[in-house]
């Protein structure tokens, strides 16, 4: 199987060996990546979602704030950037614009969605400029769909899911041959939805899709708690790895945690909602005063960024609180705490 970007998922930290030095030396680094959420609004309304209740209010930004957070991103040297929410970033009708200012900007950008709203300009700006599109489906049948999902509106249903992701694995192989673009199907494990999770795994091999991605949900009612049900599953995948050997299985599923150091690599990126707020990173839903950095509406983003109370907040940043979620900065942090503050790694030699 050719090689994808999951296959140095866990070795890209390695990549912000300077950065890591500057934290570590106590300098601010500027951020290599920005999560920006476009809108709190949405078409589905997820069993697991823990932005429910925000999204009520569905907030976006208008297209000068748009404009103006692009703006303070690229001031900033960000160098890639993910559209996300939150909400269901698809939805926002200047989507397709804000990617040409990134493109033109040579800034890499990817794309986490539901996958309702995926218009032609976008999929056609995604092959021929995007890293990755990552569906998120949490379901391999539209039953499970249709209760999980929660659709509101047939626009928002299974079918126009799944031809929306035929459309986009058919126009990267029309159009582009040599486009960068990985198509993920997503999945995100509770109670509500495990047993439908090898239908997907049929289904995405139908999609032809690189991969499909099973993560389980940190920190709702409905997460799952037990290890038989962890057990099971992970045997299931192991199970039909060699029946779909075009198709990427990524399960992680296991819990993480941060053991041996606080989080100290926070500022490798930020996140950006669409009121502006300026957060430490994305599970900020249930610690948003302590994480909320500033408002790029109010003050110049590299004020917020390189102020005394950035150094502050990541001080304050609680490690049980992390430890709520799976993040993969848990193996980040850990791994760089112990190749650089303790230099077993001696990374200065080649």
């Amino acid at each position: 199987m050719k090689h994808n970007a999951l296959d140095y998922l866990q070795l890209r930290v390695l990549s912000f060996y300077r950065e890591a030095l500057m934290l570590k030396e106590g300098r601010m680094p500027a951020p290599r990546m920005c999560i920006l959420y476009p809108t709190y609004a949405c078409n589905h309304n997820c069993a697991g979602c823990d932005y429910r209740e925000i999204n009520r209010a569905g907030k976006s930004l208008t297209r000068a704030e748009f404009d103006h957070t692009i703006r303070e991103l690229l001031a900033l040297g960000i160098r890639s950037v993910e559209f996300c929410g939150g909400g269901e970033p698809t939805l926002h009708p200047y989507l397709a614009k804000a990617m040409d200012k990134f493109i033109e900007n040579r800034i890499a950008f990817g794309l986490l969605t539901n996958g309702t709203n995926l218009l032609d300009e976008i999929q056609t700006r995604l092959v021929e400029s995007g890293s990755y599109c990552r569906v998120s489906v949490e379901a391999g049948s539209r039953e499970v769909f249709d209760s999980y999902k929660q659709p509101r509106g047939r626009k928002a249903g299974f079918a126009v899911v799944m031809k929306n992701i035929e459309d986009l694995v058919a126009m990267r192989k029309a159009r582009r041959t040599d486009s960068k673009l990985q198509i993920s199907y997503k999945y995100s494990l509770d109670m509500n939805n495990y047993e439908d999770a090898l239908r997907a795994v049929e289904l995405a091999h139908k999609l032809r899709v690189d991969s499909i991605q099973f993560k389980c949900i940190r920190n709702v009612p409905s997460e799952i708690k037990d290890p038989e049900i962890i057990r099971k599953l992970r045997e299931q995948f192991d199970a039909v790895r060699t029946d779909y050997p075009g198709l990427r299985i990524a399960d992680n599923l296991e819990k993480s945690y941060l053991r041996s150091c606080r989080c100290w690599l926070s500022a490798l990126q930020l996140t950006v909602d669409p009121y502006g707020d300026v957060y430490i990173c994305c599970y900020y839903r249930h610690r948003m005063e302590r994480h909320k950095l500033g408002n790029l509406f109010t003050r110049s983003l590299r004020d917020i960024w390189y102020s005394e109370e950035h150094w502050h907040k990541i001080s304050q940043i609680e490690t049980a609180d992390c430890n709520k979620y799976d993040c993969r900065f848990h193996y980040y942090n850990e791994l760089m705490h112990d190749l650089i503050v303790e230099d077993t790694g001696q990374l200065r030699f080649i």
